[in-house]
């Protein structure tokens, strides 16, 4: 009894936590996000904000950032290719352009390695805990394996 009680409160505590920090998670960041630059954007010109998205275009000086409120001129000369993933740090000037400061870029490629690198290791789990473990389908266990057998799944 004691132990379901503790866990109420500590679930309890969670979520009150939770709640907390959502509602007042923008009261202590150092920047601006996107939302709340699309919420008020008149007030936030001039002010130092930071917007993620994907480069759509590239020029010289600038490139397109898609954000999900919308597209931003990011006013740079930083090498980016179209498709990368990137966030911009900078300040907010009229007409939704973007003067960076600082530039944190991730290449498609490197993005959809990540994945990739993820499949490969739950293979390698897979089989390696699948060497040692077997899954009795009848009790809905998961049951070790005896050293030297050749035990099925399923047996």
């Amino acid at each position: 009894m004691r132990r379901w009680l503790l866990a109420a409160v500590l679930v309890c505590a969670f979520i009150i936590l939770a709640a907390y920090y959502d509602a007042n998670v923008t009261n202590h960041l150092d920047y601006l996000r996107e939302s709340e630059v699309s919420a008020n954007y008149d007030a936030s010109v001039g002010r130092n904000v930071l917007i993620s998205g994907e480069v759509v275009a590239t020029g010289a000086q600038s490139f397109e950032l898609m954000g999900m409120h919308g597209t931003y001129t990011i006013l740079s000369s930083a090498a980016v290719q179209r498709g990368d993933g990137v966030t911009v740090v900078g300040t907010l000037e009229p007409g939704h352009q973007l003067r960076a400061a600082t530039i944190y870029a991730s290449s498609a490629l490197l993005s959809a390695l990540v994945y990739i690198r993820s499949f490969v290791a739950l293979i390698f789990v897979s089989v390696l805990f699948f060497a040692s473990w077997r899954f009795d389908r009848r009790g809905w266990v998961i049951r070790p394996r005896k050293p030297g057998s050749q035990e099925r799944d399923g047996a």
